[in-house]
């Protein structure tokens, strides 16, 4: 057929249909909108692979999910919803301006349910006057800074749809408390036309980020003939997140106007942007794109746009009947690319190539789009997916923490710290590629949770986050170990990274960070099997023997002796919440080499007469034996 549905020789797995990456789908990824079971029971599960050798050829993750949203029904209920609810609609109000003048409604199918958005019809000409956008800055948009990040600041929304949906608070406040009930486990779909796209839209949205990064129910929001609502920090804001770009499809007619009202060529700003998946709909066919650039073209008014109502109950109909793409265009010269062809078919089938200007290269635009399009695919195919490379980060995790126990174990003394500092073992060297791969996976991690919109506390999911923080504690010692082996000072104002601070700060922060509790049995007897809570602990270790070596040599005594105190209550805080690994005891370890520096200071009482070492006295009198051992060394203290 020369289309894309032809290239997948396997049958459509609802589950890969919205990943971020479309060459495989991690089997705990949760990130796509819940679709109904019933499309999920015949399908089988992609075939296993090997990606480095046989690259998967392209496809389009918006053809996927426009395809099965046509052959399961839900585009079709969709629009039999709105049919059903503007019935209701005052049809002589032509200026939506208020809650009373648009229609909100649930839908109960077997499977799914379906809330709908419906306006009051409105001329054309109206939103044409209403193009003004509204500023993040502005409190009327309050309700959505969340989309705001370090990397896209500031956004704006078309002023009609934000006052609209600004005057439904009260009715959506109480819709959304139902949608993200815990015990409302039915997947939704939110869809409109028109104005009530717009709204849907936004509510899906504001849905999205309520639900936060955990959930398994992400909705679906459709929209029929709906103008664009935002500029390009907007689509910026939705497109970094990829999972919530996948949860949008817009279903527009070709020779319908209102989709185009703010299209780039009709404003004298090229303000509006596109995002989401777009399926352009013609009655001899169907086109479906996700990338922007394609769809601005796709778009572009043409002499036949007409004001009047498109039916678009038969173009699904036809749909249904057809599936999309199925054309039968010839192509006038050989075309070898497989993806090419593809697009060229739903051009085609959408009737796009018949009515451009005489004067128009058709061959340049279709190289456009499909240029724009590959770009958009290749860039997912690229992305970054944390859940892909997971299994391989647990591997290398293994690996050191097989390092970790063999340099403890190896009769040396020194533990993995200063093995690795040292590197005079084979096995050291073998450390640092897992180093260098777990450093560069987990910056990307914090890099990707940076730029997109975060729910206020959790950047981060909690796996990727309590995955980070234990990838924290078993590596960041060995990045201070290559610092300080150079003779440098400083490590926590001047070489620690950055990706480093945000975890620690990220978990800090993370609600579920519960205080501290009073230290019970079975903590103390998993120490010797932990790593230090604190992933800065040998950072504080060199600091202090730096310390005692100036104040040895007859350095700033006062300024030495403040920092050796402040960390001999460091130590001591840590020891008494069994929050140090038993590793640090080892003979020729640094903080033992601290140590024997130390207590030769206090004998020489260059602390002072009068200083009394709660640190001493635990590392003399029995403590220290009772702590390796893991029973208590505090209980009568």
């Amino acid at each position: 057929m020369g289309n894309l549905w032809s290239k997948r020789k396997r049958p459509l797995d609802p589950d890969c249909i919205n990943s971020p990456n479309p060459k495989r789908r991690n089997s705990t990824d949760i990130d796509s909108p819940v679709l109904p079971q019933e499309q999920q029971s015949n399908n089988r599960a992609p075939p296993t692979m090997d990606y480095e050798i046989a690259a998967e050829p392209l496809y389009s993750n918006g053809l996927d999910l426009a395809n099965l949203a046509v052959s399961s029904g839900i585009l079709g209920n969709s629009w039999a919803a709105i049919s059903k609810l503007r019935s209701q609609v005052d049809r002589d109000h032509q200026s939506p301006s208020s809650s009373e003048t648009v229609k909100i409604q649930e839908f109960e199918y077997p499977r799914y349910k379906v809330i709908a958005f419906v306006t009051p019809p409105v001329a054309a000409s109206y939103l044409q006057e209403e193009s003004g956008l509204v500023e993040s800055s502005s409190s009327e948009a309050s309700e959505f800074q969340f989309l705001c990040s370090k990397k896209n600041p500031s956004f704006a929304i078309n002023k009609e749809a934000i006052s609209l949906f600004n005057s439904l608070q009260d009715k959506l406040y109480d819709l959304r408390t139902k949608v993200v009930n815990p015990r409302e486990s039915i997947p939704h779909i939110i869809t409109g036309d028109c104005l009530g796209g717009s709204i849907a839209s936004l509510f899906t949205l504001w849905l999205l980020h309520t639900l936060g990064t955990e959930t398994t129910k992400r909705p679906l929001c459709i929209t029929f003939r709906s103008p664009l609502i935002g500029d390009n920090g907007f689509q910026q804001a939705v497109l970094q997140n990829p999972t919530w770009s996948a949860c949008f499809m817009h279903v527009v007619h070709k020779d319908d106007c209102f989709p185009k009202i703010f299209h780039p060529s009709t404003t004298e700003q090229n303000l509006y942007k596109p995002f989401g998946t777009f399926l352009v709909c013609s009655e001899s066919g169907s086109a479906c794109f996700e990338a922007p650039k394609s769809i601005i073209e796709l778009l572009a008014p043409r002499s036949l746009d007409s004001a009047q109502i498109v039916n678009y109950e038969s173009i699904i109909k036809c749909l249904e009947q057809q599936l999309i793409c199925k054309s039968h265009f010839e192509f006038s010269v050989p075309v070898t690319d497989l993806f090419e062809a593809g697009i060229t078919a739903q051009v085609a089938a959408v009737g796009l190539l018949q009515i451009q200007p005489q004067n128009m290269d058709v061959d340049a635009l279709l190289r456009e789009i499909v240029k724009s399009e590959k770009d958009v695919l290749e860039q997912k195919n690229k992305a970054f997916d944390p859940a892909k490379d997971l299994n391989d980060m647990k591997v290398c995790m293994a690996n050191l923490e097989w390092y970790k126990k063999k340099c403890e174990n190896d009769g040396h003394g020194c533990g993995y710290y200063d093995s690795f500092k040292n590197k005079m073992a084979r096995r050291d060297y073998g450390a640092v590629k897992f180093v260098r791969k777990l450093t560069d996976y987990w910056e990307q991690v914090v890099e990707n949770a940076e730029k997109r919109p975060q729910r206020e506390g959790e950047p981060l999911r909690n796996r990727w986050l309590f995955g980070g923080t234990n990838y924290r504690r078993l590596v960041e010692p060995l990045h201070i170990a290559d610092y300080y082996k150079w003779g440098k000072r400083g490590y926590m104002s001047q070489g620690r990274s950055k990706h480093f601070k945000l975890l620690k700060d990220w978990l800090d922060k993370h609600p579920k960070q519960t205080a501290k509790s009073v230290p019970n049995d079975s903590k103390m007897k998993k120490i010797m099997l932990s790593v230090t809570e604190d992933s800065c602990f040998w950072a504080h270790v060199e600091e202090a023997r730096i310390s005692c070596r100036l104040l040895n040599s007859g350095g700033s005594n006062s300024t030495e002796i403040e920092k050796l105190v402040w960390f001999e209550g460091y130590v001591m805080n840590l020891l008494k919440n069994y929050s140090v690994s038993t590793d640090i005891f080892l003979d020729s370890s640094s903080y033992m080499q601290w140590w024997r520096e130390y207590d030769d200071i206090l004998a020489k009482q260059m602390m002072g007469a009068s200083h009394n070492s709660q640190l001493a006295d635990f590392m003399t009198n029995g403590d220290l034996y009772r702590y390796k051992s893991g029973t208590s060394a505090f209980e009568c203290k």
